[in-house]
């Protein structure tokens, strides 16, 4: 992608951008013995040397929760003015790409396939016929879809916690259910790439480049060889994420510690919780209700 392109694609994600704040959930009471209130510090806290994000529900505070290939939802009658142009309705664009997305998740050998949206949408506009009307190709289509059905706006504190952590000294990362334009929420809203922001550019995993989604234990496994290529221990690591099942479970299943955020109503997946006896599976680590609890627990109320 160029870089004129990659910053037209950011203008059009920070034109669209909506103010959300999030919404506290609920949690059951045997989870809630394990949120960090703000004081004291995170166990083992001095060992801890990299810090891994999931992106949609966790820094950035998303309408559904998930990226849309995740979860091919959304309200369909929001997309009638995008469809109006294909002269089709709403619910007809919507029902295009659920099946899309799931027909090439059946040809995938994968239990945890990921798709490319981008190629949906320009198998789409080849059906189409191309209409002069849209001229952005598969990319924008795919974007303007996803923005349509699934507006994201940073979660209160992201830039501030990824800062902090930044100076303190610890290795970013990001394991994240992703796709092309899922880097340029960094762009859009913070001004720089995540590189730039402070993350390691190996410790990026992104599922629509892996081909598998979270929770594929090839995508923490390989984040855990390159951080032990650096001699950093899985255990010395922490990853801060929504979901139980693809996130928690999925960490834990490579060593890392973990943090769920429960910081929003409409991100938080309990999913696979409580897990049955026979699995293995365990708690989270840690619950945090804000993005500023990860700098309280790791360096103090000095926020490093």
């Amino acid at each position: 992608m160029t870089e004129e392109r990659r910053k037209a694609l950011a203008a059009l994600i920070r034109g669209a951008a909506v103010p959300m704040q999030p919404e506290i959930p609920p949690l059951p009471p045997e989870l809630n013995v394990l949120v960090y209130p703000g004081a004291g510090p995170f166990e083992d806290a001095a060992a801890i040397r990299a810090v891994l994000f999931d992106l949609y529900g966790t820094l950035f505070c998303s309408a559904a929760g998930d990226i849309a290939a995740g979860f091919c939802s959304g309200t369909a009658e929001n997309l009638d003015p995008l469809a109006a142009v294909f002269k089709r309705t709403g619910a007809e664009l919507q029902n295009y790409f659920r099946g899309a997305v799931e027909e090439r998740r059946r040809a995938s050998s994968s239990p945890h396939p990921e798709v490319r949206v981008e190629e949906i949408w320009a198998a789409f506009l080849e059906e189409a016929g191309n209409p002069v009307e849209f001229t952005g190709g598969g990319e924008e289509l795919a974007l303007r879809y996803e923005l349509t059905v699934n507006p994201v706006y940073p979660m209160p504190g992201a830039l501030e916690t990824l800062q902090a952590l930044k100076r303190g000294g610890y290795i970013l990362g990001i394991i994240s259910n992703a796709q092309f334009f899922t880097p340029l929420l960094f762009d859009a809203f913070f001004g720089a790439g995540p590189e730039n922001l402070g993350f390691e550019p190996e410790l990026l995993v992104y599922s629509f480049e892996r081909g598998e989604a979270k929770p594929a234990p090839a995508l923490f496994a390989g984040a855990a060889k390159y951080l032990g290529e650096k001699g950093i221990v899985p255990k010395a690591c922490v990853y801060i994420g929504n979901d139980m099942l693809n996130d928690m479970y999925g960490a834990a299943g490579a060593g890392f510690k973990t943090l769920l955020f429960a910081g929003d109503r409409r991100s938080l997946r309990l999913r696979g919780y409580p897990p049955e006896k026979s699995s293995g599976k365990e708690p989270p680590t840690g619950i945090i209700r804000s993005l500023a609890d990860i700098v309280r627990i790791l360096g103090g109320e000095s926020g490093f």
